[in-house]
């Protein structure tokens, strides 16, 4: 009896202590990875700072958008400015009325009333008035000089232009057998000295005994009639 527990305490300390890797690589693996060591709370801290830099680095994108956009408003602003600028500080020249004022034995006095319609005078004026008979100019004897210098035309001032037709002429004008037609032509200058043009058409009509607009523009084409 005392020999067979002899034999057993002598196997049971032949047998070698056994080794687990496993909980020592998952051990090890715990005490490695910084990410197994970060508690909960600093996680949710992390997550949190994330968060906020995505949204500043959004306003921040959202301010230099806002920035352009308010860049382009200034720019249009200023271009609006100076254009409303530009049409209202200018002179305007144009033709009040043209009329026949008067005839004699010899004439009949066509008279062409310009003036300035605008805010500012008018500077380095030159008028061109032509007046044609069924498409032909006047005769040499009653022409004056089509082209007249008016130099500075003030706004609202009249400035009256005569042209002299023969009185066989007018009456067969008035009488509907001829037609008559007045070419008026403007150039002039701002005070910044931009160029300006007016050019205008007017037929004489019998039965109102009046003159008619029948075409213009203000392009400086550079005809003369």
């Amino acid at each position: 009896m005392n020999d067979d527990s002899e034999r057993r305490r002598e196997d049971s300390s032949d047998i070698a202590p056994v080794h687990v890797e496993g909980n020592d690589k998952a051990a090890s693996t715990d005490d490695s990875d910084p990410a197994a060591q970060v508690s909960p709370g600093e996680r949710w801290a992390f997550r949190r700072l994330t968060q906020i830099l995505r949204f500043t680095d959004f306003m921040t994108l959202m301010m230099v958008v806002a920035t352009g956009f308010s860049a382009f408003a200034t720019w249009r602003t200023a271009q609006v400015t100076n254009l409303l600028f530009s049409v209202a500080e200018r002179p305007y020249m144009g033709v009040e009325q043209v009329t026949v004022d008067g005839t004699d034995s010899q004439f009949a006095r066509v008279v062409v009333d310009c003036r300035n319609f605008g805010q500012v005078q008018a500077t380095g004026g030159v008028a061109q008035i032509g007046v044609t008979i069924d498409g032909k100019p006047l005769p040499q004897t009653s022409r004056v000089s089509e082209i007249q210098n008016i130099g500075i035309v003030s706004p609202t001032v009249p400035h009256r232009i005569f042209r002299f037709v023969p009185i066989d002429l007018f009456n067969q004008v008035r009488a509907a057998r001829a037609r008559m037609i007045v070419n008026v032509n403007f150039t002039y200058r701002g005070p910044d000295q931009r160029p300006f043009c007016y050019s205008k058409l007017f037929s004489y009509d019998s039965r109102s005994a009046d003159f008619i607009p029948t075409g213009g523009t203000d392009k400086c084409s550079g005809e003369v009639y």
